[in-house]
């Protein structure tokens, strides 16, 4: 286990403020190398993204691990994030919203999916099949969120990973997510038809 830091990769000039630098748990073996290519991988996804920016550079990136899973060996990775629930991020109750735990679910789990085929050494780019979302407590205005990733499943073709999202000031299970990726494949050309 090793506690490094790293700068964030500065945002881009129409971002009103760099971030700040990150300080990150690595959990396993993990060179050097790939724990700077996660931490500028993840503030490049989320930071730097037009579609809910600001909820994007409140995440903090606290944890980054891999480990073999006891029931399989398989290798798996585990993300932590942490932020708070802020007003753009809430629905009328003053509560979470629905399309903003979508994207947590989403952005969390592809950082954690594109981690852990970098320390493998496999292509990091998937697109999207599915995400399903279980809501079980509101989490309110203010309150800490913890949203923890950890990959289920990481085949040659699809790749898939399960988030929870913690309220830890009021100690509750908010949402559970189940997000499946696949590697995109760019469709063929078709022949253009011959002249009769």
């Amino acid at each position: 286990m090793s506690l490094t830091t790293y700068p964030s990769t500065p945002l881009s000039p129409h971002t009103s403020s760099p971030t700040a630098p990150s300080s990150v748990l690595f959990r396993g073996d993990i060179p050097p190398s790939i724990q700077r290519q996660i931490v500028e991988f993840s503030d490049f996804h989320l930071k730097d993204v037009d579609f809910a920016r600001t909820t994007g550079q409140r995440l903090t990136l606290k944890e980054a691990a891999v480990f073999r899973r006891a029931e399989d060996g398989k290798l798996q990775s585990r993300l932590v994030y942490e932020v708070a629930v802020a007003q753009d991020m809430t629905n009328r109750q003053h509560t979470l919203h629905g399309g903003c735990t979508a994207f947590l679910v989403d952005v969390c789990s592809s950082v954690g999916l594109a981690f852990l085929a970098m320390v493998q050494g496999r292509p990091a780019d998937f697109v999207s099949q599915a995400i399903a979302a279980t809501y079980h407590a509101p989490a309110p205005l203010g309150a800490k969120l913890s949203v923890v990733s950890t990959t289920t499943s990481f085949g040659a073709r699809t790749v898939a990973s399960r988030v929870e999202i913690w309220d830890t000031t009021h100690r509750r299970l908010c949402v559970s997510g189940v997000h499946n990726k696949m590697a995109p494949k760019l469709p063929t050309p078709t022949p253009e038809r011959a002249k009769l």
